[in-house]
């Protein structure tokens, strides 16, 4: 329906105001049937787009009319904001390449139709073309639909006209479809192949470059102490020994903005040399900004060249946030070319990749006072706290994502309540799991978690306490997609100056955290680390590698859409896993689970025997934590489990399987039985492949504790 042109009734969008005179008002005021306004429903990732990108575009008008019916079905916040964005981006393309002026001019049956048989813009691929005409045929119809189904005759007159043309050719008509589907399941298999076998090691990598971080931090604010009470000046030369495993020696400089300038004062116009000197205006104490000059590292034990800083070529080449704005077109293509040999972006695309832009400030930003003394020194300086920060939550998303297989909404959804954060004390162990809503669902469910887990969700509590110097975590609103669900503020660990943090913030935290680690598909491809792609590596770890069954997985990633019923069939293990599932959802605040037991009566205990005889969750298990809640999937045959985080403390009983399993060869061998002397050798396979992931998890923890001897030269 239409809304009606009054100013007691308008749409309470911040928005508002700004779309007014530039979108036809009678599509802003368009109102649902209990008289709400359908603005007010738009999101703002979706509405800050338009406002960015689609204004004053021959479809303005259209492509407005078209989200707003989207919104009236509560479509995913993500699927609308996709919808914008692919929509505008190649009707720019077409437009351009036809020089249309007017949507009248557009022929669909010629020129959409001629894109979709790559007529034009070959290079594009098969799946921009099919993700495109996916988007733009379903906002077509809706938008048609809605004005057929919710206005009256005179309404639907006047909106026809900004309605998107409706193609009658389908996908089928096209390869690209087909082509787009073959297209990525295989990159998806290819990049999911390369990532496997490697899960520990990108665990452990991730693990010491944090410690890396935190060293440097940790030396720039002891520098920082040195400065502030008198016992050093400025520049201050800062050094110390990397650990052994790195065997280099890292030397920094502390800098702040006046001994910056007046140091380069051949850099600066005389104005600024003395404001420097004076410390008036910008570069008053008051407006006085620290930061780090990274000179060099160098062997210790050796004359090879030292590899430093990991991240140093990003900081280098200023790819950090939006790196394409205020360069010559040159210098553009250079970087855009250097990323995509990286892996970042899709070759054929004409879009500029941003792999290390947050869009969260202070996550990874650097000052503009650094930016600006870089490019004018040509010196590799950095604001150290974004990094750190970006790092410490890479560091617990990568986590969760590789042992619980959970997706990024529901990592996002964690905070800091007794409803979320649950423990209980078995055997005299603490044992923890977060609750959030999975895709879906509308109630939460749990997720299993180790203890090194718990410990990276205190570090970020830790550092968040710092960082609003408050011994609590302020409840902030929920900002990514589905936040109709939670519409209470809450204390998310995933959150940063009062803001909650959104799904691409979290992607560029793993892709600095991560960036330079080779990994490439076996055509040479490389391969950048998701979100999404370890949720793929965790289920075929599981489903592939270690035999799960796919209905098990599908619990494990908390998947709805797979006959799990099914599997459990027999009676008896399905009332057991109910009856103490419900038993957990009342269980808090380190309730003594055995205790508990003790108490209940005798039938409850038995089924409690038979449980943990059934079911991995809070058992201890060879070499490690089960953080599996179902029905064992593989029958207690932990070694190699995908459920299992193997634990240093337990390493032991690791060498004792390999020098068991040593014997059962010999015994099975001389026996004849050539099947058990195949499963004696596997057994020790992955006794060795946990033990080599045990040492790498020893070497971090080691790390973490080094403490570097470092010396300050003026």
């Amino acid at each position: 329906m239409i809304g009606m042109k009054s100013e007691s009734q308008k749409p309470k969008s911040p928005f508002y105001l700004n779309l007014k005179e530039k979108v036809d008002e009678n599509i802003l005021l368009i109102q649902d049937a209990r008289g709400d306004f359908l603005l007010d429903k738009l999101h703002e990732q979706s509405i800050k787009y338009f406002l960015n990108y689609c204004l004053n575009k021959p479809w303005t008008n259209h492509l407005f009319l078209g989200i707003l019916a989207e919104t009236e079905k509560n479509l995913d916040v993500q699927t609308t904001y996709q919808s914008i964005k692919n929509i505008n981006r190649r009707l720019i393309d077409i437009f351009n390449n036809y020089r249309l002026e007017d949507m009248l001019d557009f022929d669909v049956n010629i020129h959409l139709y001629n894109y979709l048989k790559a007529s034009i813009f070959p290079e594009h691929s098969s799946n921009m073309r099919s993700i495109f005409f996916s988007h733009y045929k379903r906002v077509s119809y809706e938008s048609s639909k809605w004005i057929k189904l919710k206005c009256n005759q005179e309404q639907q007159g006047y909106f026809e006209k900004f309605l998107i043309p409706l193609p009658y050719f389908t996908s089928r008509d096209f390869s690209f479809s087909k082509d787009a589907t073959e297209q990525a399941h295989k990159t998806r298999k290819s990049e999911t192949d390369a990532v496997v076998p490697l899960l520990p090691q990108i665990r452990a990598e991730a693990h010491f470059r944090w410690n890396q971080i935190k060293r440097i931090r940790e030396a720039f604010l002891k520098a920082f102490e040195q400065v502030k009470h008198g016992k050093a000046e400025l520049p201050l030369e800062i050094q110390y020994n990397e650990p052994a495993r790195i065997g280099e020696r890292f030397t920094f400089r502390l800098w702040d903005k006046p001994s910056f300038v007046i140091y380069h004062k051949d850099k600066f116009s005389d104005s600024i040399v003395k404001a420097a000197i004076n410390h008036t205006g910008t570069y008053s104490d008051d407006n006085n900004h620290y930061f780090l000059e990274f000179l060099g590292a160098e062997r210790v034990e050796d004359d090879d060249i030292g590899e430093g800083l990991w991240f140093r070529e990003i900081i280098q080449k200023n790819l950090i946030g939006l790196w394409y704005r205020n360069i010559s077109s040159e210098e553009l293509e250079q970087k855009r070319q250097l990323l995509l040999s990286w892996g970042y972006g899709e070759k054929g695309s004409t879009s500029l990749p941003y792999p290390f832009h947050s869009q969260h400030k202070a996550i990874l930003f650097q000052s503009t006072t650094v930016s600006n003394f870089k490019n004018k020194s040509g010196r590799v300086l950095f604001d150290i706290e974004p990094l750190y920060v970006a790092t410490t939550f890479g560091l617990l998303a990568l986590d969760v994502f590789t042992t619980t297989g959970a997706r990024l909404n529901e990592l996002l959804q964690i905070s800091n309540t007794k409803e979320c954060i649950r423990a209980i004390k078995v055997n005299k162990q603490t044992k923890f799991s977060f609750y959030v809503i999975p895709k879906g669902r509308d109630k939460v469910e749990p997720y299993y978690i180790s203890d090194q887990t718990m410990k990276l969700i205190q570090s970020v509590a830790k550092m968040l306490r710092e960082h609003y110097s408050s011994n609590k975590i302020p409840s902030v609103q929920y900002r990514d997609v589905r936040s109709h669900l939670f519409p209470e503020p809450k204390p998310y660990f995933f959150q940063y100056n009062y803001k909650a943090l959104k799904r691409y913030t979290i992607d560029s935290c793993l892709h600095f955290l991560l960036h330079g680690l080779i990994l490439e598909t076996q055509e040479g491809i490389p391969v950048i680390i998701k979100s999404h792609l370890l949720r793929h590596a965790f289920a075929t770890e599981a489903a592939q590698r270690q035999k799960i069954p796919i209905e098990i997985v599908a619990k494990m990633l908390h998947q709805r859409d797979v006959d799990v019923t099914g599997y459990y069939s027999e009676p008896t293990s399905s009332q057991v896993v109910q009856t103490v599932s419900d038993l957990h959802d009342v269980i808090s605040d380190y309730v003594d689970l055995d205790e508990a037991i003790l108490r209940s009566p005798k039938e409850l205990q038995d089924q409690w025997v038979e449980y943990q005889e059934k079911v991995g969750i809070f058992n201890n298990v060879l070499g490690g934590i089960c953080v599996e809640d179902a029905v064992c999937p593989i029958k207690m045959q932990c070694l190699g489990c995908r459920a299992k985080i193997p634990q240093p403390e337990k390493k032991h009983q690791l060498y004792e399987v390999i020098e068991l399993s040593k014997d059962m060869e010999k015994r099975y061998s001389l026996m004849g039985l050539d099947v058990e002397v195949k499963k004696a050798k596997a057994m020790r396979k992955h006794a060795r492949n946990e033990l080599k992931e045990i040492e790498l998890i020893e070497k971090y923890r080691e790390e973490q504790n080094y403490e570097p001897h470092i010396r300050f030269q003026k």
